[in-house]
Order: C-alpha cells, then sequence, then structure tokens
C-alpha cells in the first residue's frame, strides 16, 4: 500500500507531467517531419505505437528529451523544415549525404543547445543565414553543397567552434576577419569556392591545426599572421592567384608533414628543410622556384644558383623577355605592312579568337583562276593533308549527314590512313547569310579552344563560293542514335544496335559536362553553345563524349551572369530554355537547361518530346519528380538495375534541378560536375 502510494505521488507530481507533455510534443514534431519526408524508407518505422526515444536515428537523455537526429545517408528528399527548430534540446543534427535541397532554415544557427549540425553532401542553395546565433555549435559542415553568396560575418559568433567545413560550394567574395578570430578553431576548409580577396592577416587561430584554402581565387602575399600559429601543421593554399616572394612568406614557417603552395604566381626559392616532406605531402610550382636542398628527386624544384648567379640569372630573364617584346613588335609591323601593300588583291578576313587572330585570306575571284585554286586552307592541328586531299573525297557515297547547315562526309586520307569528318557549308552558294555565321563561329570558338571533350577542328577551307570545315572523325557517331537506336532500325529496316549500358551513359553525362563546365568557367569570356543535344554529342570508340557543332556558338562580353540580348532563338526545340524563347535573353544558365534535357534522355530513355503526350520531357520529367514514387518508372528500363539505380535517381534528379523555370535556380556547370562525380566515385 505505501509502495502504491508513492508512485500515485509520482505520477501526480507536475515535473513527471511536464516531462510527458513534452515528449508527447516532441513525437507530435518528429512525426510532421516523417510526413514532409516521407520518400525516406529509412522513417517508416517512427509511428504512434512506440516512444520516440526508441525510434532509429533518435536519441534521447534519460528523461526521455530528444537531444540527436541521427540521419546521415538516409535517401532523404526535400527541403529542411523549420519545425526541426522545434526540438530546442538537441544537441547534433545530422542529414549528411542525402538529397536535401532549399534554403537552409535560418532557426538552424538560433539553437542555442546546438553542438554538432552536419548538413554536407546534399543539394542546399541560396547563401548562408545571415544571422547566426548558436555560440555553442562546435562542429559545422555545410560542404558539397550549392551555396553562395559571401560568408556572413556572424560566422565570428561561434565562439566554440572546433571544425569549419564549407568546401566545396560556390561562395565567393573576401573571408571575412572575424572567422580568423575563432580562438578554438582547429580545422578550418574552404577549398573548392570562388573566394577572393587577400587572406586577413590578423588572425587569433591559436588552436588551428589545418587549414585548407586552396582552389579558389585568392590573391595577395602569404599573411604573416601564419607564422605565430605554432599548431598548424598542414597548409594548403594551391590553386589560387597568390604571389610574392615565397622565401619572405615562408621562412617563420616550421617544416611540417602538409605545406601545399602549387598553381600560383611566388617566386623565389625554398629551403631545404621544407623539400625534405614527400611529394605526395606537399607541392610547389617548378616553373618560378628553386630550392637549396641538394635531393632535388624529391621535391622536383630546380637548384638554386647562389646570390650573385639568381641576380645575373634574373636580369638575363628580363633581357630575354625586352629582346622577345621588341622583336614580337617588329615583327608584327612587318607584316601589317605587307598586307596593306598586297591589299588591292588580296581580301583579308580576321577572325577574332581567344588565342590571337586567325587570318583566312581569301583571293578575289578572277577569270585566270580556277575555284580549286581559290580554295585556301587554314590548319588548327598537326595535319598532312591537302586540299585536293579533301576535295576529291566530297562524294555523293561518303556522305554521312545532311544537316540544316550542309552535308557531312567521311574522308579518309589514303597517305596517312586517317578518316576525317569534312563538313561543307554553303556549297554552291556566295557565302553570307547564316552559313556564312556559322562558319566563321565555328572557326573563331574551335579555333582557339582545346579540351578533351570538345571535338577538334583540324582545318579550314574557304573560298567566296564554299566553307569546308575537317574535323576528327567518331566512328560512334552521336549519342542520339544509341539512345533511339530502336526507333532508327524499325524505319531503316536495320538490325538493332546493342544498348547503351548506364555506366557508359554516366560517362558520358560527365564528359559532356566537363566540356561545356571548360566552355563557361574557364575560357577568358565565357562561351555558350545554344544547342546542346543529344546529337551534337559525339562518342569516340571508347564511348568518351565530345560536344560538337558550334555553329551557333557564342562568345559572351562578361564573366558575370547577366543574360544578353540574342538577335534571334536558336536551338534545337525541346531544348530551348523557356526564358530564351521568351525574351531573346541568354547566358551560360541557357546551356545548362539544354543539357539538363540530355541528362532526362540518358535516365529515361525518352526523346526530348513526347509527341503522344504532347509535353516536353522536361515538363514529364518533373510531374514524375513532384509524385515522388513516380521516379522509378520513369527510369530507361533497359538498364535499370539494382545496383544503379541510386545513380540513376541522382542524375534524373540533377536533371530535373538543370531544367527548372527559373535560370537562378539551376546550378552551375561545375556544381553539376561535381554531383556527376560523386555519383560515380562515391568517395570524391
Amino acid at each position: 500500500m505505501k509502495m502504491f502510494f508513492l508512485i500515485f505521488l509520482v505520477l501526480i507530481s507536475p515535473s513527471f507531467q511536464e516531462n510527458l507533455q513534452f515528449s508527447s510534443a516532441e513525437r507530435s514534431i518528429l512525426l510532421d517531419l516523417k510526413q514532409h519526408w516521407s520518400d525516406s524508407e529509412f522513417l517508416q518505422s517512427w509511428n504512434l505505437n512506440s516512444s520516440a526515444c526508441n525510434w532509429s536515428g533518435v536519441s534521447c537523455i534519460n528523461d526521455g528529451v530528444v537531444t540527436e537526429l541521427h540521419l546521415g545517408g538516409k535517401k532523404i528528399g526535400g527541403t529542411i523544415p523549420s519545425t526541426i527548430c522545434q526540438l530546442k534540446n538537441l544537441t547534433l543534427i545530422d542529414l549528411s549525404n542525402n538529397n536535401i535541397s532549399g534554403n537552409i532554415p535560418g532557426e538552424l544557427f538560433g539553437m542555442n543547445q546546438l553542438l554538432n549540425l552536419y548538413l554536407n553532401g546534399n543539394m542546399l542553395s541560396g547563401e548562408m543565414p545571415k544571422q547566426i546565433q548558436a555560440s555553442q555549435l562546435r562542429n559545422l559542415n555545410l560542404s558539397e553543397n550549392y551555396l553562395n553568396g559571401s560568408i556572413p560575418e556572424d560566422i565570428g559568433n561561434l565562439k566554440n567552434l572546433v571544425k569549419l567545413d564549407l568546401s566545396h560550394n560556390s561562395l565567393s567574395g573576401s573571408i571575412t576577419n572575424k572567422l580568423f578570430q575563432l580562438h578554438h578553431l582547429r580545422h578550418l576548409s574552404l577549398s573548392s569556392n570562388y573566394l577572393s580577396g587577400v587572406i586577413p592577416d590578423e588572425m587569433n587561430l591559436f588552436s588551428l591545426y589545418d587549414i585548407d584554402l586552396s582552389h579558389n581565387q585568392l590573391t595577395g602575399s602569404i599573411p604573416k599572421g601564419f607564422w605565430n600559429l605554432p599548431g598548424l601543421h598542414a597548409l594548403d593554399l594551391s590553386y589560387n592567384q597568390l604571389s610574392g616572394d615565397i622565401s619572405q612568406s615562408i621562412e617563420h614557417l616550421r617544416p611540417r608533414s602538409t605545406l601545399r603552395l602549387c598553381s600560383n604566381k611566388f617566386s623565389g626559392r625554398v629551403s631545404a628543410e621544407f623539400v625534405k616532406l614527400t611529394h605526395e605531402e606537399n607541392c610547389f610550382d617548378e616553373s618560378n622556384l628553386c630550392t637549396t636542398s641538394k635531393n632535388l628527386s624529391i621535391s622536383g624544384l630546380p637548384s638554386c644558383s647562389s646570390g650573385d648567379e639568381v641576380q645575373k640569372s634574373s636580369r638575363s630573364k628580363h633581357l630575354i623577355i625586352i629582346i622577345l617584346v621588341v622583336g614580337v613588335v617588329v615583327a608584327i609591323q612587318i607584316i601589317w605592312i605587307f598586307y596593306m601593300v598586297r591589299k588591292h588583291w588580296w581580301k583579308k578576313q580576321c577572325i577574332t579568337t581567344q588565342s590571337g587572330w586567325i587570318f583566312s585570306l581569301i583571293r578575289k575571284p578572277s577569270s585566270k583562276h580556277n575555284v580549286k585554286d581559290e580554295l585556301k586552307l587554314i590548319s588548327f592541328q598537326k595535319l598532312k593533308v591537302t586540299t585536293e586531299d579533301i576535295l576529291s573525297s566530297l562524294k555523293a557515297e561518303n556522305i554521312i549527314g545532311n544537316g540544316g547547315s550542309g552535308k557531312v562526309y567521311r574522308v579518309v586520307i589514303d597517305q596517312t590512313g586517317n578518316t576525317y569528318a569534312v563538313k561543307s557549308i554553303g556549297h554552291g552558294k556566295k557565302s553570307g547569310g547564316r552559313a556564312q555565321k556559322e562558319f566563321l563561329a565555328e572557326v573563331r570558338i574551335l579555333g582557339s579552344i582545346r579540351h578533351n571533350n570538345i571535338v577538334k577542328l583540324m582545318c579550314c577551307i574557304s573560298s567566296e563560293e564554299r566553307k569546308l570545315l575537317v574535323y576528327e572523325y567518331f566512328e560512334k557517331q552521336s549519342l542520339d542514335k544509341w539512345l533511339y537506336r530502336k526507333k532508327r532500325a524499325v524505319s531503316s529496316g536495320q538490325s538493332s544496335i546493342p544498348a547503351l549500358d548506364w555506366r557508359k551513359r554516366l560517362n558520358i553525362a560527365i564528359g559532356a559536362a566537363q566540356g561545356l563546365c571548360y566552355m563557361h568557367h574557364h575560357c577568358t569570356r565565357p562561351i555558350i553553345h545554344r544547342d546542346i543535344k543529344s546529337s551534337n554529342i559525339l562518342l569516340d570508340s571508347e564511348f568518351n563524349a565530345k560536344i560538337a557543332d558550334f555553329g551557333l556558338a557564342k562568345i559572351l562580353a562578361r564573366q558575370d551572369d547577366d543574360p544578353e540580348t540574342a538577335s534571334a532563338v536558336a536551338g534545337t526545340f525541346g531544348y530551348i530554355a523557356p526564358e530564351y524563347a521568351s525574351s531573346f535573353k541568354v547566358n551560360v544558365k541557357t546551356d545548362i537547361y539544354s543539357y539538363g534535357v540530355v541528362l532526362l534522355e540518358l535516365t529515361t530513355g525518352r526523346e526530348p518530346i513526347l509527341r503522344n503526350e504532347q509535353i516536353n520531357l522536361a515538363q514529364w520529367a518533373l510531374q514524375r519528380y513532384r509524385e515522388g514514387n513516380s521516379i522509378l518508372e520513369a527510369l530507361d528500363e533497359e538498364v535499370i538495375e539494382a545496383s544503379n539505380l541510386e545513380q540513376m535517381r541522382s542524375v534524373f534528379k540533377l536533371g530535373v534541378m538543370c531544367t527548372g523555370a527559373s535560370p537562378s535556380g539551376r546550378p552551375s556547370m561545375k556544381e553539376v560536375c561535381y554531383v556527376l562525380q560523386s555519383c560515380r566515385d562515391p568517395n570524391v
């Protein structure tokens, strides 16, 4: 009886009732999260029949209060609802390596009890929250997302932060000084972003153990603040635009296990004590640095001369540079005079390219010269062919394509045994109009860029009546012929070729993305293709992708994302971005939309226009994406297997993101490449 009375007192006590009500409220919040993330099978065990503390991924303290959510890698999609912040006692939130998109709720950074926040490996976009008040936070990982904007000043409020990882995003602007005032910070990674400006010199990072600022756009010299960090074990500043005398920059740094300074603009000498490290653990630039070490095989750097010899060598280099500059100026003047003198019988057509000027000299027509004499060949690669070699093979039996701009021939040069694809533009017509513009666009762009995933222009041959473009030849032809082989086999009466397996499709997607990434991000001015489609992606013997047909390509005037106005809409129906079709506004996001359609073709096996359903593939895919479970039904049944299901789902979702209605919501090609590489190589 006494025991029963004690139990009764406990049950009616205010604290017990408060905990019971609190536990019920937390369970309700968790069930709301389950409903919000309904596509995750992992959360199906959360139900009303058991305590929330017994649910998978949920941890509680003794009195039943939820303190940790371990939901990393659980195939959760959708966004992060702000209701998660109502779990006031959370000390850990792990949502890493899922398919979560959208913005980061600002309320997350106002949770006073939160110690660890892991949101890395998702598809989060937008800017980081500006107001940060989670002063107890110790570990923050937002890497491998699509975050943009600058690092907020309020990051300095995280006084207890030990590890911060913001790498592999699209953050820009300068590094705030507040970040370098965090006394407890041991691990800092800001690599693979677009951060610019100088590295803050005033730093109180007394506990810092390693810092990675590589693959950004940082300028200036190595700050002296690094000299006073006794615990610094690893420093990676590679792949930036840092400069200055490296000997002065690192003379106060003690040798450490990792010191990576390559791909910058440093000069000077590296002392012997630094190059004792293995080559895998450090990197320096061989082109503008030298070392005092006798063991040159370790560092890969040349040996430094004595002080006088170094100065003498420097003076010699300057003298050589001056002589070269003068020589180039004189040569340019001579060439200019030569062409001015001969101007009365030569027509000069100058085509601007990124690497300089390509001169196409076309003799004016004369009764004394036949068509063959009027043709001029300009080579862009090492090539052992003549105009006659090409012209003699332009026969009807060698035609392999017939597009809007002209016929395409397969040409085999007997002397070399090499095979080329020759596009004839404007044959039989006066040069000018669309054909002339497409010819100039191809020569202007392909004559100046080089990339493994962009088709090589070998040479061009031109006269007033004929324009020929000679490319490398691809036996596997174009991607669309492999994706829609059954349809072509029925129409042609030929036997069907084998299906293109998923591994090849993913590699093709990555290759094409790398080619576009080079055009958008690594050229002096961005190049937009304006006609990305599966028929313009060629395949070599190993099914490596090559972007082709640059007749509609355009070089943008600026590096920013502001759209430019085109004179007319160019491209192919089904691949054209909606804003381009309605307003003639074009930028790199126009290409990304078209590329997204290609991703949807690769994952679904469907053509860009679904004529039976009177809808385009992008709209059709978006409907399936919103329905959640319909994604599986949308994937190409010919190649889908249990082993590649998640890869196909991820690439399908990426295609939906790339074909979003709003250009600003589409990822950059750099971000696309990273997602695709992560699909193929999970450890990237």
